[in-house]
């Protein structure tokens, strides 16, 4: 099984962060407020562990937007806020004093938007930086309750990139997670574009 070293964790860690600048400033002009979103802590596990790691949590439903890349690697990109928190998120982007049915009708299509928006920047901060290009699919929403991996319909041995954010409106803070699942051939891939930025800094 490939592992990342510490320094490639913190590459990673750094070239999303681009990303997920992008994305905030991006996010800021759609609900005319600022949105900040936390420099993003990466881990990388087994699709097996992932569910246990993130649904063992005081929340039960979560609200997600999966998006898929192809390029010099294959990705499943997915965002994933519990719903509650992802209500927060609706309710900035819409109008004021909507009932909690009035949300719940535009979730969907609102969270699509701030997915697609979190995703592309982040997978577009690395084609830039590696100096590649990727072609992305169309944003999907979906609740889930129990297991991740029904969600993914991957075996359990696929690894998943796991960025942990902050989302700040409106001085609300919301959790949420990033997913990006990689099949072996794809991680080792990730690796090798990692590895030749990294000798290009001269960090290796």
């Amino acid at each position: 099984m490939i592992h990342l070293s510490e320094l490639q964790l913190d590459a990673l860690g750094e070239l999303f962060n681009i990303g997920v600048g992008r994305a905030a400033n991006s996010l800021s002009q759609i609900v005319n407020d600022e949105v900040k979103l936390s420099a993003p802590s990466i881990s990388l596990l087994r699709a097996a562990n992932v569910a246990t790691n993130l649904l063992a949590s005081e929340f039960r439903r979560f609200s997600t937007v999966s998006l898929d890349f192809s390029g010099p690697f294959e990705a499943r990109s997915m965002l994933i806020f519990p719903e509650r928190n992802a209500l927060v998120i609706v309710a900035n982007m819409l109008e004021e004093n909507l009932s909690p049915e009035e949300l719940a009708e535009f979730e969907q299509e609102a969270m699509c938007e701030v997915g697609n928006i979190i995703l592309n920047a982040c997978i577009s901060a690395l084609a830039d930086l590696f100096e590649v290009e990727f072609h992305g699919g169309l944003p999907r929403h979906h609740y889930i309750d129990n297991s991740l991996i029904s969600v993914f319909n991957v075996g359990e041995d696929e690894m998943v990139l796991i960025l942990e954010i902050d989302l700040m409106v409106s001085q609300q803070r919301v959790e949420g997670d990033m997913l990006f699942l990689l099949g072996v051939n794809s991680l080792a891939e990730l690796v090798k574009h990692l590895d030749n930025y990294l000798i290009k800094q001269g960090m290796m």
